[in-house]
């Protein structure tokens, strides 16, 4: 089986793509209304490529918040994308090289991290790094332009239909569920539900942003204990039933 190919990963985007493009938009609008001009919700998309992060962003500093608060804020949210890549790290076999990573791990969003997760665990001998640099190029490349059409085109928006106006903002979660439902195995059900319980618990006691890095952190120790506790105990009662047969 050969390796998919950086037009592949463009083909493979197409998801990611048709939904990126008018949760984009939303945003260009959004940052309009905060008083950003088209081109600086351009250059955000550009720059920070954060997601929803960014409604965050345009929010907080349209409403008088400092730079630097609005940094703190950020990077708490998104602290998750760090783990993005030791996660992809550990499934990919081959020699990564260096220039290609430095660019495809830049737009290891939710949404390609998950794409990627599941090619390298359901058919890890079509993974490669052109298919990465295809899939996380185009993404970006949806995202920057919905943004600046967003922009442009603001004024439209209120005539649209309320409901349509609320689906743009379930439609991210809504792609990462579907996501993380098709990578789903029966192995992760502890991880999982430790992760999904933590998660909401701090959500509802605490907030959003705290609820999602706590919840990742639940999630790795619930790993470390499965692997390290429960597999090793597993063993031991394994090689105890053999010995016994084997007496």
């Amino acid at each position: 089986m050969q390796p998919a190919g950086f037009w592949q990963g463009a083909k493979d985007s197409q998801a990611i793509i048709f939904t990126y493009l008018p949760v984009s938009f939303a945003f260009g609008v959004s940052a309009t209304q905060f008083g950003f001009t088209p081109w600086e919700a351009l250059f955000l998309s550009c720059s920070m490529y954060a997601g929803a992060s960014q409604f965050l962003v345009v929010a907080l500093l349209g409403s008088g918040t400092s730079i630097w608060m609005t940094a703190l804020t950020v990077i708490a949210l998104d602290i998750r994308h760090v783990l993005y890549g030791p996660a992809l790290q550990n499934l990919i076999q081959d020699r990564l090289n260096l220039k290609k990573t430095a660019v495809w791990a830049w737009g290891l969003t939710d949404e390609v991290f998950a794409a990627g997760m599941i090619k390298l665990s359901q058919r890890r001998q079509e993974w490669s790094e052109s298919w990465m640099l295809g899939l996380s190029l185009f993404s970006w490349m949806s995202w920057a332009l919905g943004s600046l059409l967003g922009g442009l085109f603001s004024d439209q928006v209120a005539n649209l239909p309320q409901f349509l106006q609320a689906a743009l903002d379930f439609l991210l979660p809504a792609l990462f569920l579907s996501f993380l439902l098709a990578a789903f195995e029966k192995k992760h059900t502890l991880v999982v539900s430790v992760s999904l319980i933590v998660a909401a618990i701090s959500c509802y006691f605490i907030n959003l942003s705290a609820a999602i890095f706590i919840g990742i952190l639940s999630g790795i120790l619930a790993g470390i204990f499965k692997y390290y506790v429960l597999k090793q105990h597993d063993d031991v009662t394994m090689n105890h039933v053999g010995e016994e047969h084997g007496s």
